[in-house]
């Protein structure tokens, strides 16, 4: 936490120290006369000191010789004037600064006045007022925030943010539709701020807006759905259009599974909605629903205590009592279950139980393959992922006798207690194996086999474990056909697949067939997928086959063949690899910094003489090369560079785009940039750029400063700046940064918009500051870099005429003081406030708060929370009061007030809990507001009541003086 930082939660928690302790019945009485403010507990760049932890209420603070306040509508007709509803038939109006109605209260809402001019509401319209209650701008506007110095406003009129002037007319630009608000600050020019709204773009660059109601959260199923909320945060389901499909009534619609339904709670109970923008339960009044595994719901029914169990398209596939439940058990998706007596299973993709039998019980559980017993533990049957159910008897005899279950690439291995092998069963229940094969593969070693096809061998064989059945017809090697049968060979001593496994499995491989070495005692032979030989010669030696190319050696001779055992020859080399079809990359002799060259066997001619110090493997016609350690780039098929040799590191992202990098001494911050296939760079070099892939194939990439989205096909690449967006569907979610730039009197941008923050203009001649990367930047009108500042901790307090940072020495808190050079004119203990009457307000070792003079030098006593001094008098808390001291640090006004504001030209507001009033220097009140029979009612300074002029009812006609209003009570003595 930085010491700014620090020094706002230490002085925020002071101020907020006096609200925390207030009763909640007295926060929320309609007859109180504060309001809670928000507290920002840290430093903006302009802001200086923290805002008590509440507002006047009864009577707003001062501001261009007025102060708002709420009483009785002065209107014949006040029915819903004021848009509190706690206080019909009053209206806004102002006082003046000794307390007197200066404007009647006529207006439905009100701002305070800045700059000569107020914004106020009337018939639900904004405009402007002057300080004679004069219309000065009539009201038109849905929205309107104050007038700033350079004579300018924001307006918003159907939704649309724009400037107007001091007469009401439109100036410069309208804002964009994305502007989600705009803030104007004192100073000229004037500093702008603008925030954006969410932007939601979908594939085919249509834009929509968060702000419109409709806030897409994630996508339901493949078909354009969308679960989303509303302005109320209540969830519901939109179509490809943003109409709702399911009406957002619920409190949280929740996917669970991918690609599968959503649930949630509504007003009349729990529901789902299929991938389809189905309703499912909406008359049930299900209690409850939670996901059971992979492929089922329960749902708890009202009253009867039943469970409804639902697949993922809604329907319900069984009903189960409480006790039903309560016998049940989850093997992989699948339920099973007791029901009067009998075993019940529920399957994924079965519309119906299936009865299994009596009193059955599961002995064996691989990934969905149930294998039960009976009260006898007996094999009763064995129940597959889909829901098969072979039951032990006539048809599947071999049931009875099964003792061990393995799963191997997604088929189940069976064996007895002897560990023989009895069959090889799919998902579906089909076994396999032909009896001729389980013959075979009695006592020989069996390898099983990924299933990377549907024509994938199952297993490898070895050969018979006893001589002579070697020697015999079907004894030695073989494999395991996709369709059960078996091929082996007296001469096979190993089978060896040739397939790449590694190279089948990598992102857009072509399938290649299967292929086989036989082993022999006098070298090697090629077999096709069936295990049939190739027309090849016996070879010392069949590699891997790589691109659909491997090696081979025989009669001292190394070359290469295709998949159909046709032969190629290589040059004259110590080494040779396929790094691409029909290309090989090689080495002439085996010294240790021999080169790589590049040759096409299948062509018989050189591709790239020898010069790369690494060549890997050809993917789309290109592959990653160096030069020499940490010179890498890109070269195709030819050896010519598409991205020269100049970086550190390359990964390839697609067959479109790679991803280089630059060197650094930090490996996890190296700059990085996207290359398309072409060598164009689409992005600039950046510092720990994380990469995602979305599910269309786009690619998004940045880090903290900035962001893109890339094409996949590489043909460009969207700067997002520094926004922030994620995938929501079809849809990008894109959140922009708030943009700051300063404006003229005309509305044209005389500092353009940029990411960088600033203060206001003050001072003459105007200057701001500007913060860029880790430096204070001090700018003039034109944004003309003046002075740079080494810290971005400086801060200019409006009002002020030194730069303050906040800073630790030595392990303790000080504060330097500035000028608009940079050069420190004080440095004092503690973390200290701008100075104003002389004055500034540090905060001490043990968080007390004390004044300190224009040498540094600490004066008057400490005070648990000390403001800012004006007009020769300070704010301050004792026992959670606010009291008003003079430089010498004695109280003048004494604590006695749950706010205050600060005085400027001889006034202050105050507020206890039950009134507000306007004070001088001495403390006494010029004014006071308090409630009175439910109406708000203004006295003046000898308690003569100034409005209403008529009190009706038991109130009567009586003035109640201010010397009569109830005691005032410190918060400290208020009950707890």
């Amino acid at each position: 936490m930085t010491p700014r930082i620090q020094l706002a939660f230490h002085i925020a928690a002071a101020f907020a120290a006096l609200g925390a302790s207030l009763p909640s019945h007295a926060q929320v009485q309609d007859g109180s006369c504060y309001e809670r403010q928000e507290i920002t507990p840290s430093f903006a760049l302009d802001h200086a000191a923290v805002r008590p932890a509440y507002a006047n209420g009864c009577i707003r603070d001062i501001s261009g010789d007025r102060a708002a306040v709420l009483l009785p509508s002065a209107l014949p007709k006040a029915d819903g004037q004021s848009a509190d509803e706690s206080l019909p038939k009053h209206a806004w109006g102002f006082l003046d600064e000794n307390g007197r109605v200066a404007i009647r209260p006529i207006f439905e809402a009100v701002r305070d006045f800045r700059h000569g001019l107020a914004a106020v509401r009337w018939q639900g319209k904004w405009g402007f007022i002057d300080k004679d209650g004069r219309m000065a701008v009539r009201p038109r506007f849905d929205a309107l925030q104050d007038i700033a110095e350079v004579g300018l406003a924001v307006a918003t009129l159907d939704g649309r943010h724009l400037l107007i002037d001091r007469q009401g007319n439109p100036v410069g630009s309208p804002f964009d539709e994305d502007v989600y608000s705009v803030h104007l600050s004192d100073g000229v020019p004037a500093r702008t701020t603008l925030k954006y709204k969410r932007e939601y773009r979908s594939e085919a660059g249509e834009r929509r807006y968060g702000a419109m109601g409709v806030i897409p959260e994630r996508p339901l199923g493949e078909n354009g759905l969308h679960i989303a909320s509303n302005a109320k945060y209540m969830s519901g389901v939109i179509d490809a259009d943003w109409n709702w499909v399911v009406q957002p009534v619920y409190d949280n619609l929740s996917v669970w599974r991918t690609g599968g339904p959503a649930i949630g709670r509504g007003p009349a109970g729990w529901v789902m909605v299929t991938t389809q923008g189905k309703l499912i339960g909406a008359d049930q009044h299900y209690t409850n629903m939670t996901a059971v595994g992979g492929g089922f719901w329960s749902a708890g029914v009202r009253n009867s205590g039943d469970f409804a169990i639902l697949n993922d398209d809604g329907a319900v596939v069984a009903t189960l009592t409480r006790q039903d439940a309560e016998t049940s058990g989850l093997y992989a998706d699948t339920i099973v279950y007791e029901a009067s007596g009998n075993t019940m299973a529920l399957v994924p993709g079965r519309a119906a139980p299936i009865a299994l039998g009596q009193g059955l019980r599961v002995s064996m559980d691989v990934d969905a393959f149930l294998l039960f017993v009976d009260g006898s533990k007996s094999n009763a049957g064995l129940l597959t992922p889909t829901g098969a159910w072979l039951r032990a008897g006539s048809d599947h005899d071999w049931v009875s006798r099964v003792k061990r279950i393995q799963l191997e690439h997604g088929r189940l291995w069976i064996s007895d207690s002897q560990d023989a092998l009895l069959n090889v069963l799919d998902k579906d229940g089909k076994t396999l194996l032909t009896p001729q094969t389980l013959q075979v593969v009695e006592n020989r070693r069996v390898l099983p086999l990924p299933a990377t096809a549907t024509n994938a061998p199952l297993a490898l064989l070895g050969p018979a474990p006893d001589a002579r059945q070697r020697d015999e017809a079907g004894g030695g090697a073989g494999v395991i056909l996709s369709d059960g049968t078996h091929v082996t060979d007296a001469s096979w001593v190993e089978l060896i697949v040739l397939n790449d496994a590694d190279e089948e499995r990598s992102e857009g491989a072509k399938a290649m067939p299967f292929r086989y070495a036989a082993r022999t005692s006098t070298g090697m032979v090629l077999l096709d997928d069936r295990g049939k030989p190739i027309d090849l010669a016996e070879q010392q030696h069949i590699g891997i086959f790589r691109h659909g190319y491997a090696p081979i050696y025989g009669d001292g001779v190394a070359r290469m063949i295709d998949v159909d055992g046709k032969v190629y020859d290589l040059p004259e080399s110590f080494d040779a690899q396929v790094v691409a079809p029909g290309i090989a990359r090689y080495l002439k002799t085996a010294a240790d910094d021999e080169p790589w060259g590049l040759y096409d066997f299948v062509a018989g001619k050189e591709l790239a003489a020898p010069q790369f110090r690494s060549i890997e493997d050809f993917r789309d016609g290109q592959a990653i090369a160096s030069m020499e350690p940490d010179r890498l780039g890109i070269i195709d098929l030819q050896g010519n560079w598409v991205v020269p040799a100049a970086h550190r590191s390359a990964k390839r992202v697609n067959a479109n785009l790679w991803l280089m990098s630059r060197g650094g001494d930090d490996k996890y911050q190296l700059p990085a940039a996207f290359f398309n296939s072409q060598g164009l760079a689409l992005t600039p070099f950046e510092p720990g750029l994380h990469v995602t892939r979305s599910h269309n194939g786009s690619i998004e990439a940045g880090n903290a400063r900035r962001r893109w989205i890339i094409s996949s096909d590489g043909s460009g690449a969207l700067d997002m700046q520094d926004a922030t967006f994620s995938r929501v569907g079809n849809w990008m979610s894109i959140m922009r940064a708030n943009r700051q730039g300063y404006l003229d009197s005309q509305g044209n941008w005389q500092i353009a918009l940029s990411p960088l923050p600033g203060t206001p203009f003050q001072g003459s001649p105007a200057r701001a500051l500007r913060v860029d990367g880790g430096a204070t930047q001090v700018i003039d009108g034109s944004g003309k870099t003046l002075a740079t500042l080494a810290s971005d901790e400086w801060r200019w307090p409006i009002g002020s005429s030194m730069l303050i940072r906040h800073t630790l020495a030595n392990g303790r808190r000080v504060t330097d003081y500035a000028d608009l050079k940079g050069t420190t004119v004080l440095t004092v203990e503690g973390a200290a406030t701008e100075f104003s009457d002389g004055r500034a307000v540090t905060v001490l070792p043990n968080d007390g708060q004390r004044a300190i003079d224009t040498t540094g030098k600490l004066t008057g006593p400490a005070f648990d929370g000390l403001g800012a001094y004006r007009e020769g008098l300070a704010a301050a808390i004792s026992r959670n009061a606010y009291g008003f001291v003079g430089h010498d640090g004695e109280f003048v006004i004494p604590a006695q007030f749950l706010t205050v504001s600060d005085f400027a030209n001889q006034r202050a507001v105050v507020s206890t809990e039950f009134d507000s009033r306007i004070i001088d220097p001495t403390g006494r009140a010029l004014a006071q507001v308090r409630t009175v029979c439910g109406i708000r009612t203004l006295y003046g300074s000898a308690g003569q009541r100034l409005w209403p002029l008529r009190m009706s009812g038991r109130c009567g006609e009586k003035a109640i003086p201010v010397t009569a209003v109830e005691r005032i009570r410190p918060a400290s003595q208020l009950e707890p």
